[in-house]
C-alpha cells in the first residue's frame, strides 16, 4: 500500500477516533489496576492524551515514519511531569501506554483488514515498538524532573498534597495511595480535620500570619506528622484520629474561630473541608463560647445554609444515641423542655417530678454533648429535635 492509500485509511480510521480511543481506555482500565480509580478531570485528560496518540500514530504510519518528532517529545516529558505530581506510579503510565499501543495496532488490523497488508500492519507495529522507547524514556524524564522538585521542598508538597485532598482533586483511595508513596508520606486514615481561624477574635492577628500560626499550631498539638495548609487566611490541619482531644483542648485556649470534625476516611476530605469551613465561616460568636465547634454544630450550620449535610445526617449526629428506644424518653424529655422553657413547665407536662427532669437533661448533655440549658448548645439540640421522628 502507497503513502496515499495509507493516508486515505488513516483518515477513515481517524473519523471513528471515538470509538477507537473507547476501546483503547477501556483496554488500559482493565489492563492496569491504577487506571481503575480515576474519575472526572483525569478520565478526560487519558482520553485526550490516548485520542493524541492514536492520531499522530496514523499521522506517521502514513508518512512512513517510525520516530516521534521533538515536538511530540516534549509533550510527553510534560505528560510525566503531571503524572508526578498526581502520584501516579511512572511504571503504570508506561504499561498504560504499552496496553494502548497493542490495542491500537489490534484495532487498526481489525477495522481496515481487507484494505491493508501484511507489511502495513508490520510497519505499524515497527512504528510503535520504535515510538514506544521513545515514550518511556520521556515520560521517565519528565516524571522525575517533577519528583525531583517535589523532593526539594517536602513541606511545599505535604501541603500540595492535603491541598488536592481538600479540593477533591485526589478522590479515590489509589490514587491518594500512591501520591503519599511518591512523596513518602503516611496521611492519618481516618484522619481528623480541623480549620481555624487564627485572626478571628484577636485585636492582633498573629504575627505571620496564617502559615505561621499552622506551624505554632502544629508544636502545640505535639504532632509534628501532621499535614497542614492554608486556606483564605485560615489553618487546616489533618491529624490522627487520636490527636482530636488534644486539639480541642488547645484551641479551647485560644479565641479563634474553628472547628474539629470527627476522624473520616481520606476519600471524604474535600466534603469535610467544605462542612468544616462552612460553620468557622457562618457561626455566630456566641457558638464558639465553649471551645471549637464539633461534627453536630457544623451539620446543623451547614443545614441551615444549604450546605452539604441533609436533615437525617443532622438528626444522626447530634442526637445520637438519643434515637434508640432505650433513651426515647430523653428524646421527649427534650422536646417537652423546649417546648415548655423552663424544666417546671416540662415537668408538668411529663408528669414527673423536678428532679426527674432535670436529671434526664444532664444525662442528655453526657449522651450528645451538647448542654440544652446553654444558648448555642441548646439551639442544635433544638434544631435536630425539630427535625427528628
Amino acid at each position: 500500500m502507497g503513502r496515499e492509500d495509507r493516508a486515505r485509511v488513516a483518515a477513515e480510521l481517524s473519523k471513528d477516533r471515538t470509538a477507537l480511543v473507547d476501546r483503547i481506555v477501556a483496554e488500559v482500565y482493565a489492563e492496569v489496576p491504577a487506571y481503575r480509580g480515576l474519575h472526572g478531570s483525569q478520565l478526560t485528560e487519558v482520553r485526550a492524551i490516548a485520542g493524541w496518540l492514536v492520531t499522530r500514530s496514523l499521522e506517521l504510519w502514513a508518512d512512513g515514519r517510525v520516530r516521534l518528532p521533538p515536538e511530540d517529545l516534549e509533550r510527553l516529558r510534560a505528560i510525566g511531569r503531571a503524572r508526578a505530581a498526581d502520584g501516579r506510579s511512572i511504571g503504570a503510565v508506561v504499561r498504560a501506554h504499552r496496553v494502548g499501543a497493542a490495542a491500537a495496532v489490534r484495532l487498526m488490523s481489525d477495522r481496515a483488514g481487507d484494505r491493508v497488508t501484511a507489511t502495513d500492519v508490520f510497519a505499524l507495529s515497527e512504528l510503535w515498538l520504535t515510538s514506544l522507547d521513545q515514550i518511556s524514556e520521556h515520560l521517565a524524564a519528565g516524571h522525575t524532573e517533577a519528583a525531583r522538585r517535589l523532593d526539594a521542598d517536602v513541606e511545599r508538597a505535604r501541603r500540595a498534597f492535603l491541598d488536592d485532598l481538600l479540593i477533591g482533586r485526589q478522590a479515590s483511595l489509589g490514587a491518594i495511595r500512591d501520591r503519599a508513596r511518591t512523596l513518602g508520606l503516611t496521611p492519618p486514615d481516618p484522619g481528623v480535620l480541623v480549620v481555624a481561624d487564627p485572626g478571628a477574635g484577636e485585636d492582633h492577628p498573629p504575627r505571620g500570619g496564617a502559615a505561621s500560626a499552622a506551624m505554632d499550631l502544629v508544636e502545640a498539638v505535639g504532632r509534628p506528622d501532621a499535614l497542614a495548609t492554608t486556606r483564605s487566611g485560615r489553618v487546616v490541619l489533618l491529624l490522627p484520629s487520636g490527636a482530636a482531644a488534644r486539639v480541642a483542648g488547645v484551641l479551647g485556649d485560644r479565641p479563634w474561630r474553628a472547628c474539629v470534625l470527627r476522624p473520616r476516611a481520606l476519600t471524604d476530605m474535600s466534603a469535610a473541608y467544605r462542612l468544616a469551613d462552612g460553620a468557622v465561616e457562618t457561626a455566630p460568636p456566641h457558638a464558639f463560647g465553649g471551645g471549637p465547634l464539633g461534627e453536630a454544630d457544623a451539620c446543623v450550620l451547614a443545614l441551615l445554609n444549604g450546605g452539604p449535610t441533609t436533615p437525617e445526617t443532622v438528626r444522626r449526629t447530634v442526637l445520637g444515641p438519643l434515637l434508640s428506644d432505650g433513651h426515647a424518653h430523653l428524646l421527649e424529655t427534650l422536646r417537652a423542655y423546649f417546648g415548655g422553657g423552663a424544666a417546671t413547665t416540662a415537668a408538668d407536662a411529663l408528669h414527673v417530678h423536678p428532679q426527674t427532669l432535670r436529671y434526664r437533661l444532664r444525662r442528655v448533655r453526657e449522651l450528645t454533648g451538647h448542654d440544652p440549658h446553654r444558648p448555642w448548645p441548646g439551639f442544635v439540640l433544638e434544631t435536630a429535635c425539630a427535625i427528628a421522628r
